[in-house]
C-alpha cells in the first residue's frame, strides 16, 4: 500500500510540475508583429498591439508604446577612437551613469546573423527594467530596446525578446 501511495505521489508531483509550468510562446513575427524599416539602415519587428509614438520630440529615437511599456530604436553615431571590443563596457557604463543598476550584458547571435550584446538592468528610481539589443560597429551602435515596470517586464520579456532579436542592420 505504501508503494502505491509513493508512486501516486510522484505521479501527482510530476503532473503538477508540467501542468503549472508556463509554456514559452513562439511568436510569428510576420503575423503578430509589424515590420518597421529605417531607410537603408535597419529594420525590425515590433508587436502589433504597440503604437508608434508620434508625440516624441526626439527625432533620433523611434518609440512604440503600449500603456507603460516602450519599445524603441535608435542609431548612435560613434566618432570616437574607441576600440570595438571596448564598446560594450562603455555602453554598460553609460547605462549605469544614467542611473541603471544590476547592468549585465552577454554576447548573442541573433536570427539575422548579427553578433549583438544583450544588456539587461533596472532603474531603481522608477522601477523600470530594460533589455537592450545592441549591434556595435566602428561607426555606430544600433540599439533596439524594451523597457517596462518590473512586473510587466517579467511577464512579457520572453515574448518581447523574440522581437528584439528581429533586428537587422543593412550595411
Amino acid at each position: 500500500m505504501r508503494t502505491k501511495l509513493k508512486i501516486f505521489t510522484v505521479i501527482l508531483l510530476v503532473f503538477s510540475f508540467f501542468a503549472c509550468g508556463k509554456k514559452d510562446k513562439i511568436v510569428s513575427l510576420e503575423k503578430e508583429g509589424t515590420e518597421y524599416k529605417i531607410a537603408d539602415i535597419a529594420s525590425f519587428y515590433y508587436p502589433n498591439d504597440f503604437e508608434l509614438d508620434t508625440k516624441s520630440n526626439n527625432q533620433q529615437i523611434v518609440r512604440f508604446v503600449k500603456k507603460e511599456e516602450v519599445v524603441f530604436y535608435t542609431t548612435m553615431q560613434d566618432d570616437t577612437d574607441n576600440q570595438l571590443d571596448d564598446l560594450p563596457e562603455l555602453y554598460a557604463g553609460q547605462l549605469e551613469e544614467d542611473g541603471a543598476q544590476d547592468v549585465a550584458f552577454k554576447n548573442i547571435k541573433i536570427e539575422s546573423g548579427l553578433n549583438c550584446q544583450e544588456f539587461t538592468g533596472k532603474y531603481p528610481a522608477t522601477g523600470i527594467k530594460f533589455e537592450h539589443m545592441v549591434y556595435f560597429t566602428d561607426d555606430a551602435a544600433y540599439v533596439f530596446a524594451y523597457q517596462a515596470p518590473e512586473e510587466t517586464y517579467d511577464e512579457n520579456i520572453k515574448i518581447i525578446t523574440q522581437y528584439l532579436q528581429s533586428l537587422t542592420v543593412h550595411h
